[in-house]
């Protein structure tokens, strides 16, 4: 067991320096302190350094502790989970790689504007914490350790209660972010599938998509000897 307390020692050190570091408690006073710039340059150093050592932790105990499922071996339960596991990480690179160039109201560093809902955003409002979302849940289908389980379903749970923070601060601070959270969603697809906002395919950037798709396709020939596992073709 005290490889998964590693790893759930240094998620919570990462999450909890995220979280209260862009907190309304502290965040005000650390800009006051440092500037906005000043910031956000410690801000990403601690989740930087922070996030290492968590990285650093689970590669040495990968696949370690109990095996809660095998989908490996030829079986029909593997084909359905390969294919849904490259399906999910494609979409997930989709909406990373958008979401970054679209610099949507609920990031960081915002496009600016009154928060309106537009190409990604009609989608999932948080483009960047649901593809890391979905990329941890993509990877617990095709790892069953315990030690993989805390690492990517920890990264889930941590994408989810990060966007919810973000709402949350973001809810008391932009003028007209309420009514924008209140028209999408975290859940991608979800807000589209309850007609409350309409499918955006005229507004999505189609090079964009085609960029994420290839450095997906580059990650994944590469992803045996850059991160081990097996190469899930299909």
């Amino acid at each position: 067991m005290r490889p998964v307390i590693a790893i759930l020692f240094w998620w919570i050190l990462f999450g909890g320096s995220h979280v209260a570091m862009s907190s309304t408690r502290w965040r005000p006073k650390l800009v006051a302190r440092l500037g906005e710039r000043g910031f956000l340059v410690v801000y990403s150093l601690v989740a930087l350094v922070t996030f290492a050592l968590l990285a650093h932790s689970y590669a040495h105990h990968k696949h370690a502790g109990w095996q809660l499922w095998q989908t490996f071996g030829g079986s029909f339960l593997y084909l359905i989970v390969r294919d849904l596991n490259v399906a999910l990480m494609a979409f997930a690179f989709i909406l990373l790689v958008s979401g970054l160039v679209a610099r949507p109201p609920s990031s960081m560093m915002p496009a600016g504007g009154t928060p309106e809902p537009y190409g990604v955003t009609r989608i999932t409002r948080h483009p960047s914490f649901a593809a890391f979302w979905l990329f941890g849940i993509a990877h617990c289908l095709v790892n069953g350790g315990l030690t993989d389980l805390v690492f990517f379903g920890g990264l889930s749970v941590f994408s989810w209660l990060g966007a919810t923070h973000q709402d949350s601060r973001k809810r008391a601070d932009v003028p007209g972010y309420a009514e924008f959270t209140a028209a999408t969603s975290f859940v991608p697809f979800a807000a589209i599938m309850k007609k409350q906002q309409p499918m955006p395919l005229h507004e999505l950037s189609w090079g964009v998509i085609a960029f994420a798709l290839l450095l997906f396709y580059l990650i994944r020939a590469y992803h045996p000897s850059m991160f081990g596992g097996v190469l899930m073709s299909l």
